[in-house]
C-alpha cells in the first residue's frame, strides 16, 4: 500500500512526515505541522497555525498541482495565489514546505509580480537548470 505524499500531524501533535511518523532512522521525513510564529502577539499564529493545520495537507497538494502544470515555465508565488485565490500568507508557507521536501526548487529565473518587482520562478526539480560542474575538479 502507498503511502500518503502529504501525512501532516493533527495540531499539537509530535510530528508527522510525508510517508507517516517521523523516526530517527529516516531523515527524509520533515514535520509539517505549521509553526506558530513567536514573536507575534498571543494568541494569533498559535491559533492560526492550528487552524491551518486541518487544511494544510491539501492545500500543499494544490500548491505542487499548480507548480507542476506550469511545467518549465514554473510559476512565482503571486501567480501561484492568484491562480489558486490563495492569499499570500497562506501559499508561501505551503510552498516553502514543498521546497523543504524538495518538491520545488528555485529555478534561478526571475519575473515581475503584479506590482513590478522581481520574484523567484519555482518549478519542480526536473525542470531545474543543472548548475554547471567545475572544470578540472571534483565536482
Amino acid at each position: 500500500m502507498n503511502a500518503p505524499l502529504f501525512d501532516d500531524a493533527a495540531p499539537g501533535g509530535a510530528g508527522a512526515g510525508v510517508n507517516g511518523p517521523s523516526d530517527a532512522h529516516n531523515i527524509t521525513r520533515l514535520p509539517l505541522t505549521p509553526p506558530a510564529r513567536h514573536n507575534s502577539p498571543p494568541g494569533t499564529s498559535g491559533v492560526a497555525a492550528d487552524r491551518i493545520a486541518g487544511h494544510a495537507k491539501d492545500l500543499r497538494a494544490r500548491v505542487l498541482a499548480f507548480i507542476v502544470e506550469q511545467g518549465p515555465h514554473g510559476a512565482t508565488d503571486d501567480e501561484g495565489e492568484t491562480a489558486l485565490g490563495i492569499k499570500c500568507q497562506t501559499y508561501t508557507p505551503r510552498r516553502g514546505e514543498l521546497v523543504a521536501l524538495g518538491l520545488v526548487v528555485d529555478s534561478g529565473r526571475r519575473r515581475n509580480t503584479a506590482s513590478g518587482r522581481p520574484a523567484a520562478v519555482w518549478v519542480t526539480p526536473n525542470h531545474a537548470t543543472p548548475k554547471p560542474t567545475p572544470k578540472g575538479g571534483a565536482a
